[in-house]
């Protein structure tokens, strides 16, 4: 028996060439008014008609997971999510949408596990050293750990407890682990045998650095490459709040929008103001670099001044944070950094000022914040990282003048993959007795 799935369309020559051309589909069988595509098993037709039939859920089945990422990276424009492990179905996928608003999903299942089985040894090989992965890693990157290491990995969609962590590590020689792993002291006890913890991320403030090296352990991390992909995302968190885009974009998908009034939106022009950076670092030089094609005057504040192959005025904190327009948070997480910015500095910020925080949350007193928010002392503000994160207080959820995103600032395809490599490489160098790339103790 073979079935084919029909729709109706009111635009058969669009939905036909994004099936065909787009998504690669072959035409199987053309009646005119009513087209069939063909993906191997699959068959959809679509025939003319005077309203739309969009309800249901089109999905593809790909072999792995890297066809399911060679997907996404292939159909990006019409992607509504990332690529992502699914707990509850026990898949790996992402959601689009065809021009008409049909939901399509890219898929692949995984392998079935006990639900309460947190860590898995993937490749056996008691030749190889025992590496420890705390969550799946771009699959380039799962591919060249399993050539060097046996790899015990968390395969469910959260982080590891304590508990699991502690029994995880316990016959490693290698770890590779994210911020959201405490490792700590007597997690570190745990591990007789372990030689490296590579952190997935440039911070590493979730690492007891001493407990570390006094342990003869090495600590590395993932600087440099996502530079880039950490200033874009800093900049479209500064539009964003700027110009007010999320919620321009509920109130036009809720169906408010009745035509253009002179001041629906009204937001904050972005060109020629004045944008300070905290920290002029390798982000934050990144950040300032694009300011310039916006005719922005560069503010920043650094323990001294910089050479910089840009113009930028080097100020004190407490005068930048009254001059600026726009301010922009790229610094690590220390006892000094510790909100830095707390009620005393937010009361420094100009009326109307615009705060961008993507390095890290407890630099920020948010309860104070929130405040200043509430009572639109500070226009708006952008958050990539949250004091307990992944806590986020509802009094933040509630206010319509942020835009909240979940810890992406690195992440695209290319920068994730990059980490990995990076911290892949960290590991192996250890393991081998020779440098590692970026090793921090």
């Amino acid at each position: 028996m073979a079935g084919i799935i029909f729709f109706k369309t009111t635009h058969l020559k669009l939905i036909s060439d994004f099936y065909q051309q787009y998504l690669g589909m072959g035409l199987w069988l053309d009646q005119g008014q009513c087209k069939i595509f063909e993906s191997g098993n699959l068959r959809l037709g679509f025939c003319a008609a005077e309203q739309a039939e969009t309800s249901g859920t089109i999905t593809f089945y790909y072999s792995s997971i890297a066809e399911v990422d060679k997907a996404y990276t292939r159909f990006t424009r019409i992607a509504t999510s990332q690529p992502k492990q699914n707990p509850d179905f026990n898949i790996y996928h992402f959601w689009g949408q065809d021009p008409e608003g049909r939901i399509l999903e890219f898929q692949h299942f995984l392998p079935r596990y006990q639900d309460d089985q947190a860590l898995k040894i993937l490749n056996p090989d008691e030749h190889k050293p025992r590496l420890l992965l705390t969550m799946f890693l771009p699959e380039p990157v799962m591919q060249v750990l399993k050539k060097d290491f046996c790899v015990k990995a968390n395969i469910l969609d959260r982080l590891l407890s304590k508990a699991e962590l502690m029994q995880g590590i316990s016959d490693a020689e290698a770890l590779i682990c994210l911020l959201g792993d405490t490792i700590s002291t007597d997690v570190l006890e745990a591990a007789p045998n372990l030689k490296v913890i590579s952190n997935y991320a440039v911070g590493y403030n979730n690492i007891d650095l001493e407990a570390a090296k006094s342990r003869n352990i090495a600590v590395c991390n993932t600087p440099g490459v996502l530079t880039e992909s950490t200033a874009d995302l800093t900049w479209t968190l500064i539009m964003a709040t700027a110009r007010r885009i999320v919620a321009s974009d509920i109130f036009t998908r809720e169906g408010h929008f009745t035509g253009w009034k002179p001041l629906l939106f009204l937001g904050k022009d972005v060109h020629e103001r004045k944008l300070g950076i905290i920290g002029m670092g390798r982000i934050g030089q990144a950040v300032a670099r694009r300011a310039t094609g916006f005719d922005m005057k560069v503010l920043y504040t650094s323990p001294q001044p910089k050479e910089l192959p840009f113009a930028a005025e080097h100020l004190p904190l407490d005068d930048l944070l009254r001059e600026a327009d726009i301010i922009s948070l790229h610094l690590p997480l220390t006892n000094d950094t510790w909100h830095l910015l707390g009620a005393r500095e937010l009361d420094l910020l100009k009326p109307g000022a615009i705060l961008i925080n993507t390095a890290r949350g407890a630099i920020v007193d948010e309860a104070e914040l929130i405040t200043r928010l509430r009572d639109q002392r500070i226009f708006a503000a952008g958050f990539d990282v949250y004091e307990h994160e992944p806590d986020i207080p509802q009094e933040l959820r509630e206010l319509d003048n942020v835009v909240l995103l979940p810890h992406i600032g690195s992440a695209s395809i290319e920068t994730r993959t990059k980490m990995g490599y990076l911290a892949a490489a960290n590991a192996i160098a250890i393991i081998r007795n020779e440098a590692a790339p970026a090793r921090i103790v």
